[in-house]
């Protein structure tokens, strides 16, 4: 143990006395640097400084900075000495903190854009507090910005199941069950009809698809059962877990003749509006005599009004 503890020790101190090395020859460039461009100071450009996630979630610290010159970027939390990183060096033994870095136009001075991005992958309550981005050359330039982080997220889950209530013969079931899982996405849900597992059942008519729409913690799960029978109506469950699960009553219509002869209900519909505005037009659904006697009925009628007519206007 005690071994250990000096290679420990002696690790620290050589990355810190190579830190201080790296510092002194980046300096002396830096100011050989502003020495024959003194216009050429670096500057941070505006970025959030207060930034806020949840126990768990990933935080990004911005630093963005216009001539940066030969200087390099040191991301440091303010109230402790080691550096996280040094230019691309993470110098923190916690792998979930690295430095993303970006050059933004290099050949344009006057647009030129340095981007030195602290990632803290699964963030803790206690990486809460200010960061510092800082610029090692003659004068040490600091950029802070204040992290906060908040309690995690409470998560629970969901589980939504819709779909076809009503169907006739012959025609098809689609039910669908929106999964949301309490961290992540759930890998599957479980299918039953009538207590009965939906895989086991119906082989050739049951298509079962699973998706997840976007990374995230939804899995959308589609039940199709096609050509349905009267057999088919009943009560279906989507489940996630033994204690969550929703269930869903489907109707077969015996309505098979509809089914198969559509215009037939169209027909229905429309001798049935005629009925309405004219009750001899019902007939014509009925047959030629039907038909040919309204026609001789109404004719007749039509003549002898006409004869009445003619006669009073002659008496008077």
């Amino acid at each position: 143990m005690e071994i250990k503890r000096m290679l420990v020790k002696l690790q620290h101190f050589g990355r810190t006395w190579l830190l201080l090395l790296l510092i002194f020859l980046r300096n002396s460039d830096a100011y050989n640097y502003y020495g024959s461009n003194p216009s050429s100071i670096p500057r941070f450009l505006p970025v959030p400084t207060n930034i806020t996630v949840h126990e768990g979630e990933t935080a990004h610290l911005r630093c963005r900075i216009h001539n940066l010159g030969p200087k390099f970027v040191v991301w440091r939390k303010a109230d402790e000495e080691s550096p996280l990183t040094l230019g691309k060096t993470t110098f923190t033994p916690d792998e979930d903190i690295e430095v993303q870095i970006e050059i933004i136009n290099p050949q344009d001075v006057e647009n030129e854009e340095s981007r030195y991005d602290l990632i803290i992958k699964n963030v803790s309550k206690d990486q809460e507090g200010i960061y510092a981005c800082q610029i090692s050359a003659t004068n040490n330039y600091t950029f802070n910005i204040t992290l906060n982080v908040l309690e995690p997220i409470k998560y629970i889950q969901v589980l939504e199941l819709t779909g076809t209530e009503y169907v006739s013969l012959m025609e098809d079931i689609r039910l669908v069950c929106n999964a949301t899982g309490a961290v992540q996405a759930p890998d599957s849900v479980d299918w039953f009809f009538d207590d009965e597992p939906i895989s086991e059942m119906k082989p050739g008519r049951v298509l079962l698809l699973n998706w997840k729409p976007m990374p995230g913690r939804s899995l959308i799960s589609e039940l199709v059962i096609k050509n349905v029978t009267t057999d088919d109506r009943g009560h279906y469950v989507c489940r996630l877990t033994k204690t969550l699960a929703q269930g869903f009553k489907v109707h077969v219509l015996n309505d098979k003749k509809n089914h198969k002869d559509p215009k037939r209900d169209m027909e229905t519909v429309r001798y049935s509006y005629n009925t309405y505005h004219d009750p001899y037009k019902v007939l014509e659904s009925r047959g030629k005599n039907d038909a040919r006697a309204v026609y001789w009925s109404t004719s007749l009628q039509t003549t002898l009004t006409t004869a009445t007519l003619f006669w009073t206007i002659a008496l008077s």
